[in-house]
C-alpha cells in the first residue's frame, strides 16, 4: 500500500494533515489552510485506509455553494451515542469511565431525543443544563456537572479528533458546583468510636469479604499515622515495607503492573510511626515474608480499575454500622494528618513530601530542598492521638484468620 500524503503520528496515534485548496469552503474555518484530524488508530495500515477516506471526504467537496461541509454531511449526522462507540475504541478507557459516560448519555438521550450532532444547538445545551439541576431530580451539583462534562467531552472528540463539527455547540456551558460536604479532620470522639470496636480491640475480622481480613485492621491505622491515600495503601506489596537509612518506611510506588499513583509527586517513602511498630505492623509484614507472600493484603479483593473500590464500600458501611455518619470518610485521615503536622509547626514542604503533594514555591525550593528520611520521620513522630488507647492484638498465628465479628 502506497504512502499517504499528510499522514503523521502524535504519540502512538495517527493523524492526517490535509492542505485545503484556496477556494475550499473550509478555508474560513481553518485560517492556516490545513485541516488536521485524528484517525483514532495506532495501526499503520488502518491509518492509511482511514486517512485516504478522510482525504476523499474533505477534498471531494470544493464547491463554495454547497450547503453541507464534510464536517456536517453524512458523518456529521451521527448521533452522540454513535460517537461514543467510536470514542471508546479510540483509546483504552477504564470500566468506571465507560459506565459514567453511558449513564450521562442516557440522560442526554432522554432530554434531547438523540438528534444528529450537527443539529445540536446552544439552546439545547442550556436547556439540558437546567434539566439536570431540576429540583425533582434531587441531584448534587457536582454529579450534574460531571454528567454535562462527559457529554461535552464527546462533542469535543467529535470536533477535534473526528473533524465532524466545525465548532463545539456546547462550549462554555457549565454548571457551578457547591460542595455538599467539606472534608475535615476526624475528631477525638469519632476516632475513639472507630478504633474502639472488636476489630481493633481483639483483631477480630468482619465477615464481609470486601473488608480484606487483616486489611480491615491495618489500613485505617496506616491512614491515621501516614496520611496516605486509600488507593495507595490497598495496592502495597510486602517488599514495599522496607528500610532506608536504617529507618522502616512504606514505599509508595507504581513500579508493579497493578500499582498506580495519582501524580508523580505521589511516589515517595513514608517513615513508619512508632505506634504502628508497637502494635505489631512490622511483625505482620515479617510473618508474610516467611510465608513468601507477595501482596500485603492477600485477603483483599482488587476491583478492576479501582484497587480500593471494594474496601472503600465496606469501610463506608462499617462506619455507619457503628454510628458514624457519611463524614468523616477515609480521605479525611489525610486532613487529620495534615492538621496535626501543621499544628506541630512542620514546614509545608515536609508535609507535602509526606502526603505526596507537589511541593509549592520556587524552582529552587522544589529541586534543591532535599528531604531526608530522618527529617520525615521526625515529622511523622509528632502525630499523636491521646484519646486512643490502642492495645497490641496482632499475633502471627494461623488461627487469627478464623476470628470474625459476629
Amino acid at each position: 500500500m502506497a504512502n499517504l500524503t499528510g499522514l503523521f503520528q502524535r504519540g502512538s496515534t495517527y493523524y492526517v494533515r490535509i492542505v485545503l485548496p484556496r477556494k475550499h469552503q473550509l478555508r474560513s474555518s481553518y485560517k492556516n489552510g490545513r485541516y488536521v484530524a485524528s484517525l483514532g488508530t495506532c495501526t499503520y495500515r488502518e491509518a492509511l485506509l482511514k486517512g485516504t477516506i478522510k482525504r476523499a471526504e474533505i477534498l471531494g467537496c470544493t464547491s463554495i455553494g454547497t450547503t453541507n461541509t464534510p464536517a456536517q454531511g453524512s458523518l456529521g449526522s451521527l448521533t452522540l451515542s454513535q460517537v461514543f462507540m467510536r470514542w471508546q475504541r479510540a483509546s483504552p478507557r477504564s470500566r468506571d469511565s465507560l459506565n459514567a459516560c453511558k449513564r450521562s448519555l442516557k440522560f442526554y438521550e432522554e432530554f434531547t431525543k438523540n438528534p444528529p450532532i450537527n443539529e445540536l444547538t446552544r439552546e439545547q445545551g442550556d436547556g439540558f443544563r437546567s434539566w439536570l439541576q431540576a429540583p425533582e431530580r434531587n441531584t448534587a451539583s457536582k454529579t450534574a456537572r460531571d454528567r454535562l462534562v462527559w457529554l461535552k467531552s464527546l462533542l469535543k472528540y467529535s470536533q477535534v479528533d473526528l473533524g465532524l463539527l466545525q465548532r463545539h455547540p456546547w462550549e462554555g456551558i457549565d454548571i457551578k458546583t457547591t460542595p455538599t460536604h467539606k472534608r475535615r479532620p476526624w475528631d477525638a470522639s469519632e476516632l475513639k468510636t472507630l478504633f474502639g470496636q472488636a476489630l481493633h480491640k481483639s483483631y477480630s475480622f468482619p465477615k464481609d469479604w470486601r473488608s480484606g481480613a487483616d486489611a480491615a485492621y491495618w489500613i485505617p491505622l496506616l491512614g491515621l499515622f501516614t496520611g496516605a491515600r486509600l488507593s495507595e495503601l490497598v495496592q502495597l506489596r510486602v517488599k514495599d515495607i522496607c528500610t532506608e537509612a536504617h529507618i522502616p518506611v512504606i514505599s509508595i510506588t507504581d513500579e508493579c503492573n497493578h500499582q498506580r499513583v495519582k501524580t508523580p509527586s505521589s511516589i515517595r517513602k513514608i517513615p513508619i510511626h512508632r505506634e504502628l511498630i508497637r502494635l505489631g505492623f512490622l511483625d505482620y509484614v515479617f510473618d508474610l515474608k516467611t510465608k513468601e507472600e507477595e501482596l500485603l493484603w492477600s485477603g483483599l479483593a482488587m476491583r478492576k480499575d479501582k484497587p480500593g473500590g471494594y474496601f472503600s464500600n465496606w469501610f463506608g458501611e462499617y462506619r455507619r454500622s457503628i454510628g458514624l455518619s457519611q463524614y468523616p470518610d477515609f480521605h479525611c485521615f489525610r486532613h487529620t494528618v495534615r492538621s496535626q503536622l501543621a499544628e506541630a509547626d512542620i514546614s509545608e514542604a515536609i508535609i507535602d513530601s509526606i502526603l505526596g503533594h507537589q511541593i509549592k514555591g520556587s524552582t529552587g525550593a522544589k529541586v534543591y530542598s532535599h528531604k531526608t528520611v530522618a527529617m520525615l520521620r521526625n515529622a511523622i513522630e509528632t502525630l499523636s492521638y491521646p484519646s486512643l488507647s490502642l492495645q497490641r492484638s496482632f499475633h502471627p498465628i494461623e488461627n487469627q484468620r478464623e476470628l470474625a465479628i459476629t
